[in-house]
């Protein structure tokens, strides 16, 4: 085999030196700092290969999961094109049907539609219904001057995709849910650009999303965006709008065509405390008093337009297509009368309640361009709303019908100019073929049929185009989705090889090849597939997608190349024998492994993961203690069966805290809630977690040295802060203070900030910083034995047998405190838990000899899953805690406010990415063996990666298989998003922070010590 290139070991000692000029103990001492020297380049240099080589796993994974997110989420095709009145055929077409000369268009945001109905008997919900009772008051008292449907949304329900869709009147796709943080121009025709293009001003004021997309059309002296994402904060914006809108529509009036108002307090009060809470009551008080100004301001000529752009869900969050965030109400309202009704029985709340009449939110586009004088956007999907145009009687026929075929002509122009589109196939069962639908719809525009008829085949049309849209509404990359699962899949393969077939004697001479074929390949592959897309052009290439092509292929080459030149395929196929299958614990961990794998072909296993993984952990704690009385030491015995117990009551009583999914409906109750008694079980653990640790250090009497100041001093106090946040947090949200007592809001708020920014930096830098300078969890006893001679005195290492993973443990510590600090009480409790089955698990791996045992892994990962659902997360949109975000800061700011979301929705993951390293660092003496034991580390880790790609690949396949499921966006593609997050997110901690950062630190640190 060939060595490994690095430093040359000195050569051994000559213990007869002939003339030498130093006596014989000087050149010893010499050359063991010379040996001691050479180690240590020794094991830097090996350990910075492994890193390497993990980074180039992690690159690969990467790339793959890249190719597929490109392929699958959905980008729609946009047409450039732009409306215009002369293309509608009559000059005078737009102001036809524009009885306004201006319009105060007031958005607030996730106004849900029962918070404007009234709502009666034991469903009515004091906080958020019945406070905004004006709406419904002039929709019943002026009939004619007034309208209130319920505005059904498209997913994603995020406001960025709203606002799209409400003034473009297209689809949005699911890929834009990602984007709502990062909005740009858009340039797809929108009324807000037509109120521009024909010499209107339009002022703004509200959520700064608007300027972000909307921001060359708006008039730049009246325009006042406020920042949007900060969901903590109820009043900046709303009392921004209320600032300048008032002034605006007083002083000012003769400046603006169209004012906008967005308002965001009903929402940020739904994502921080719920819509069950006090503050929702206020909000909703605030918007109806507001409301009944701007109607006493308003004049004969100028509509007003109130709506809701999404709901909001039990919790108070939307992104998902539950009942509740889909349902937002709209009302319009003029001085003049101007609105009809259908039939009566179509608006009474008391008889209809849910089936109260509806329509959807792209219908907006139509009829407000219609009512404006506007030419109706190119891309619109919406219909006229009949209301808005059937008169005041409700029987102008004729009106309605010239509204709805300029929209079916309107509707057909984007047909015709689109790729997608154009080529009709889609039959429905009930309607002809659009084709043929529109011939028809010409003929009974010239014959004059009955007008009640041709407004029905105008309704038909247009219902038809939007269904036939809507299951084409997005282009699939079927070639860049089949990259991203090969390169997954082989990717998987490579770890398995790399990780558990090859022997780690073996992988540690290869490294170094691994990392100069993989870079000498990269080069070569990389200007091949240049080559191929400058000459043959394909679509599904670019320039940068032909880059990161190349780099993952050059990545495969240069570490299959020097392991197929080593061994055949039929010797590694022998080894999954003999290297992978150990004992009956293997073969339940790849049933664990298979049926995780396999829950992502059903949305109903998908939709109970939470449960199915509490059910394997508990399985694994019963068979522990079952395997515990094989050994053969009674007194191990015994502790593997209590460690057993203790690991399955861990379980189950984590396993109570629960936040439930829409689906699960009726057979889950959430708990999930900041409360009294959640706050203080962050001071209950506060004192019982680092008594907990300080027990198990004590089995290996390693609770010494830095030991009690990181545990007893450092995690107690961190803890106790974060305590004090939260109750800080509970009194100034809470019904009976506020009562009670005059809140200091400012004040508290100070104070919470100032408390979470000492916990993390404290927690991320000045601790890691001590850290880093090597503290060890040890203690020298000196003990002085005197004999008739002379006194011998002998040093007693106390702690010596874990000197590894106690010192380990400190930086998992540090890590710790930082994600406590980031989670909700009780997730913190959650957390706190999971340390102690960590813990115990290490015990368990310790006593039933499964150290490098794949069973082991996948334990470790089932619990990163279980604790991601017990700290309040689920596989969707809406489940993600946005307002952690703002812990440490009042606005958003890179990269804290990001750090903070990732560590609240991965904590479980980082944590036990980072424990990965304990399994063979935890209850070791120190070894001379260095490399060896970062050799092990490294497969522990791989094998992590294994599981994690197992999961992602099958959410993958299935999600791709699934692409046309009913629900695909809602079940799906989340979870699969999930999975590709969580393995990107493992690749990062366990290459540069586990392996490449704390185990090697650790190791290192010992030997330049000790001297091992």
């Amino acid at each position: 085999m060939d060595k490994v290139d690095g430093p040359k070991e000195p050569e051994e000692f000559p213990f007869v030196v002939p003339n030498s000029q130093m006596d014989q103990q000087q050149q010893y001492l010499r050359y063991m700092d010379e040996r001691h020297e050479y180690r240590n380049r020794k094991i830097k240099t090996s350990h910075g290969q492994y890193v390497k080589v993990m980074v180039l796993f992690a690159i690969l994974q990467i790339i793959g999961i890249a190719f597929f997110t490109k392929g699958f989420l959905l980008s729609r095709q946009v047409l450039q094109n732009r409306a215009t009145c002369q293309e509608q055929q009559e000059s005078e077409t737009c102001e036809r049907f524009s009885p306004f000369k201006k319009s105060v268009v007031l958005l607030i945001d996730a106004l849900r539609f029962d918070f404007v109905i009234p709502v009666e008997g034991e469903s009515a919900d004091p906080y958020y219904h019945n406070n905004f009772p004006i709406l419904y008051e002039q929709f019943v008292k002026h009939p004619r001057n007034s309208l209130l449907l319920k505005f059904i949304a498209d997913p994603p329900t995020t406001t960025l995709q709203r606002l799209k869709g409400l003034t473009t009147g297209s689809l949005p796709t699911f890929v834009d849910a990602g984007s709502n943080f990062d909005g740009d121009t858009i340039e797809e025709d929108n009324w807000v650009s037509q109120l521009r293009d024909h010499g209107k001003n339009v002022a703004f004021v509200g959520d700064d999303t608007w300027t972000a997309l909307f921001s060359p059309f708006l008039h730049s002296n009246m325009t006042y965006p406020y920042p949007s994402l900060n969901v903590w904060d109820l009043h900046t914006v709303d009392n921004g709008v209320i600032e300048h809108l008032f002034p605006m529509m007083h002083n000012r009036s003769h400046e603006w065509d169209v004012l906008i108002g967005h308002f965001l307090g009903v929402d940020h009060c739904g994502h921080r405390y719920g819509p069950r809470h006090y503050a929702m009551k206020q909000k909703l008080n605030q918007m109806n008093n507001l409301i009944d100004q701007v109607i006493s301001l308003l004049d004969d000529d100028t509509l007003l337009v109130v709506f809701g752009d999404h709901g909001m869900d039990y919790t108070g969050n939307h992104g998902g297509e539950s009942k509740d965030e889909l349902e937002a109400a709209l009302f319009m309202y003029s001085k003049r009368k101007n609105f009809g009704r259908l039939a009566e029985e179509y608006y009474d709340v008391a008889e209809l309640g849910n089936n109260y009449r509806s329509v959807n939110q792209i219908d907006l586009v139509p009829t407000i361009s219609l009512l404006m004088g506007l030419p109706i956007p190119y891309n619109n999907l919406g219909s006229p709303i009949e209301e808005a145009f059937i008169g005041p009687d409700g029987k102008d026929q004729h009106q309605l019908a010239k509204v709805n075929f300029l929209t079916c002509q309107q509707i057909h122009r984007y047909r015709q100019h689109s790729d997608q589109l154009s080529s009709d196939t889609f039959i429905n069962s009930k309607f002809e073929e659009l084709s043929e639908h529109w011939t028809h719809l010409q003929q009974g525009k010239k014959e004059q049929l009955d007008l009640i008829k041709f407004n029905q085949q105008c309704y038909d049309y247009q219902s038809l185009s939007l269904e036939k849209c809507k299951s084409l509404w997005a282009t699939f990359d079927n070639i860049s989705i089949a990259i991203g699962i090969l390169l997954v899949t082989i990717s998987l393969l490579l770890l398995i090889i790399y990780g558990k077939l090859v022997p780690l004697v073996v992988i540690t001479q290869l490294n170094s090849q691994f990392i100069a074929t993989s870079a000498a390949m990269t080069l070569v592959h990389s200007l091949l597939v240049i080559s191929f897309t400058t000459i043959f052009k394909p679509e599904n290439l670019n320039m940068l997608w032909s880059v990161l092509l190349g780099i993952s292929l050059g990545i495969i080459n240069g570490i299959l190349a020097p392991i197929i030149d080593r061994y055949s395929v039929p010797w590694l196929l022998a080894q999954v024998r003999e290297n992978l299958i150990q004992n009956g614990w293997t073969y339940l961990a790849l049933a664990v492994v298979l049926m995780h794998s396999l829950i992502f072909t059903s949305n109903s296993f998908i939709i109970w993961e939470d449960k199915i993984v509490a059910f394997w952990l508990t399985s694994f704690g019963f068979c522990a203690f079952f395997k515990s009385f094989k050994h053969r030491n009674s007194y191990k015995q015994l502790l593997g069966a209590y460690h057993s117990i203790v690991f399955i009551l861990l379980t189950r009583i984590t396993s109570s805290i629960r936040f439930c999914r829409e689906e699960q409906g009726s057979k889950c109750l959430s708990n999930f809630e900041v409360t009294w008694w959640s706050v203080g079980l962050i001071y209950v653990f506060a004192l019982l977690l680092p008594k907990m640790i300080e027990k198990f250090f004590d089995i290996t009497h390693s609770f010494h040295g830095a030991a009690p100041l990181w545990i007893s001093t450092g995690l107690k106090s961190m803890m106790l802060l974060t305590g004090l946040m939260w109750t800080l947090e509970y009194i100034e949200n809470s019904d009976y203070f506020n009562a009670q007592f005059q809140i200091p809001f400012e004040a508290f708020k100070a104070t919470r900030l100032t408390i979470a920014r000492i916990v993390m930096g404290i927690s991320l830098i000045a601790s890691n910083f001590g850290w880093f300078l090597g503290p060890l969890c040890i203690k020298i006893d000196l003990k002085s034995d005197t004999d008739s001679q002379q006194v011998l005195k002998t040093a007693n290492i106390i702690g010596y047998g874990n000197v590894y993973g106690s010192a380990y443990f400190l930086f998992v510590i540090n890590v710790l405190c930082a994600v406590l600090l980031v989670n909700k009480p009780l997730g913190i409790a959650s957390l706190a838990l999971l340390v102690n089955q960590i813990l115990t698990l290490l015990e368990l791996i310790d006593i039933l000899n499964i150290r490098t045992n794949l069973i082991s892994v996948v334990v470790m990962g089932l619990l990163a899953y279980l604790h991601f659902f017990t700290t309040g997360h689920q596989a969707t949109l809406q489940a993600i805690h946005w307002d952690t975000g703002f812990i440490v800061t009042e606005s958003i700011v890179f990269p804290f406010t990001h750090l903070c979301i990732l560590m609240d929705t991965l904590g479980p993951f980082i944590i036990v990415c980072l424990c990965i390293a304990l399994m063979c660092l935890w209850k070791i003496p120190p070894t001379s063996k260095a490399i060896s034991l970062i050799s092990k580390i490294v497969e522990n880790s791989s094998t992590l990666l294994i599981y994690q790609s197992c999961l992602t690949l099958s959410t993958l396949i299935m999600t791709n298989h699934f692409r046309r499921h009913l629900m695909v966006w809602k079940i799906f593609a989340p979870r699969f998003m999930l999975n590709g997050i969580i393995l990107i997110t493992m690749n990062v901690i366990l290459s540069l922070v586990t392996v490449g950062f704390a185990t090697g630190r650790v190791i290192k640190r010992w030997n330049q010590v000790f001297g091992t």
